[in-house]
């Protein structure tokens, strides 16, 4: 089942700063580097990514890498995310999450119903992705406030003794929890981003937005709370918005046609350093299985889980 790290290990032994070496060498040393990066995928090649929706393909989870989740209060990027997660443990990566708004066991509640895309899974189902996440999920068990250099720490722990892949840190403001402090903040940013092009880990930073005058519109990386560098460091920086205003809408008139055709969220690619792709999606959402999918229409079918039981 989903592992809890451990309470009793010395954090301090992974939270030593450990500054990257500069070295100027000549062009010609990265000529076989040169060449991967012009030459085709095989057409086998595994990119993490995010394959239930319209991500796929557009947005590829590279080692080293972070990227930037954010978006208003109460407009899903914790679930959005936590599908994303989802997504990549069925490709086999190896995911922690450090939710610290929320117990373990909600996280895997939701993860759960996304999974088999049903509000209440049966028993069995819920057995059998416990065990199907052996090797795949892990969890912080903590709530509230967290330092930076624990933080950072429990990164490091995963990728050193773990061999993990990604992190999602939900949210940055209980790591940084003072909106004042933009110092702060920035020094976070540089020390995630580091630490992922040390140890080969794809930092996930969810963060907020700052409280919109109008939040029928879908923000932009500008209106990422807190300091510029949030999003300035980031490889990868993605909105994720509600269509509130839909909801409202159907909610005073259930047969409203023109707004049950609009989409129920959007995902804004606002930056991707390394990719082509930047521009908006738009997503359909089903509240008893918490999933978005691509359109009104699309089924929302179960996960296939490779070496579940049940």
């Amino acid at each position: 089942m989903a592992q809890l790290l451990p309470d009793d290990i010395d954090w301090n032994a992974y939270a030593a700063d450990n500054e990257l070496k500069v070295k100027v060498r000549k062009a010609s040393i990265y000529a076989e580097g040169l060449r991967r990066e012009f030459a085709p995928k095989p057409k086998n090649a595994r990119t993490a990514e995010m394959f239930s929706t319209k991500l796929r393909g557009l947005v590829d989870f590279r080692p080293g890498e972070t990227t930037v989740w954010a978006g208003y209060n109460g407009h899903r990027k914790s679930m959005f995310t936590g599908q994303v997660a989802l997504d990549l443990c069925v490709q086999g990566e190896r995911v922690l999450m450090a939710s610290f708004e929320m117990l373990p066991q909600r996280t895997l509640a939701r993860m759960a119903r996304q999974c088999f895309a049903v509000d209440r899974p049966a028993n069995a189902s819920l057995d059998a992705f416990s065990d199907w996440t052996d090797s795949r999920l892990w969890l912080l068990d903590h709530v509230g406030r967290f330092s930076p250099q624990s933080c950072l720490a429990v990164c490091r722990y995963f990728a050193d003794e773990l061999q993990g892949a990604h992190v999602f840190i939900d949210s940055m403001m209980m790591v940084c929890a003072s909106e004042e402090s933009l110092d702060e903040q920035k020094q976070f940013m540089t020390d995630i981003v580091r630490l992922g092009a040390e140890t080969g880990l794809h930092m996930h930073l969810i963060a907020h937005c700052k409280k919109p005058l109008d939040e029928s519109k879908p923000p932009t990386k500008y209106d990422v709370r807190g300091s510029s560098a949030i999003t300035d460091q980031a490889h990868n920086v993605v909105m994720v918005w509600a269509n509130k205003a839909k909801q409202a809408k159907l909610d005073a008139n259930p047969h409203d046609i023109d707004a049950g055709e609009q989409p129920d969220a959007m995902v804004l690619v606002e930056k991707q350093r390394n990719g082509s792709f930047e521009g908006k999606l738009r997503l359909w959402f089903a509240a008893n299985s918490f999933r978005f999918s691509d359109s009104r229409t699309c089924p929302v079918e179960p996960y296939v889980l490779q070496g579940a039981t049940a």
